[in-house]
């Protein structure tokens, strides 16, 4: 489990390094039934701890932090697999309002310095808690997989099939 959530780690990292400016997609996100179509990350922002600190400090890809006791949700518009420079890896669209936590999130820890990580949630699950230098703007990402993570699986836990 530690070298997929490491593996994951890079991957998000790409998320977020990759992220960038792009064509918003529907005007709120919202579907013709009012629900939010695709699925979501879920993000937050905290701190880098010391082992056996406190008993919310957990290991996250080789790394302590606490573990946020709230989490704010960043719709996905889309999920696809993708390929990128011969390399498989999963297309994100975030709705507007995903794209709004994402962009303020990333704000959030970038100012509060180098303890601070965005801790990221797929599926109900932990998976990463990169350092993040700045803000990232945009509603599109691409999301780098390594040749032994499954692009299908990760797709299918953000879209939450």
């Amino acid at each position: 489990m530690t070298s997929r959530t490491q593996r994951l780690s890079l991957v998000l990292v790409a998320l977020l390094a990759l992220s960038g400016c792009a064509d918003p997609g529907g005007p709120d996100g919202v579907d013709a039934l009012g629900a939010t179509p695709g699925g979501a990350i879920e993000l937050a922002v905290s701190e880098t701890c010391v082992e056996g600190s406190d008993p919310e400090c957990i290991l996250v890809n080789d790394q302590y932090v606490l573990r946020p006791t709230a989490f704010e949700r960043a719709s996905v518009e889309d999920a696809v697999v993708a390929e990128a420079g011969g390399q498989r890896a999963v297309d994100v669209t975030f709705t507007d309002d995903g794209a709004v936590v994402l962009s303020a999130l990333t704000a959030k820890a970038a100012a509060a310095g180098a303890s601070a990580r965005l801790v990221i949630k797929i599926g109900g699950e932990i998976r990463s808690a990169p350092f993040v230098a700045e803000a990232l703007t945009g509603n599109q990402a691409l999301i780098a997989l390594s040749p032994d993570d499954n692009a299908q699986e990760t797709v299918d836990l953000i879209n939450g099939d």
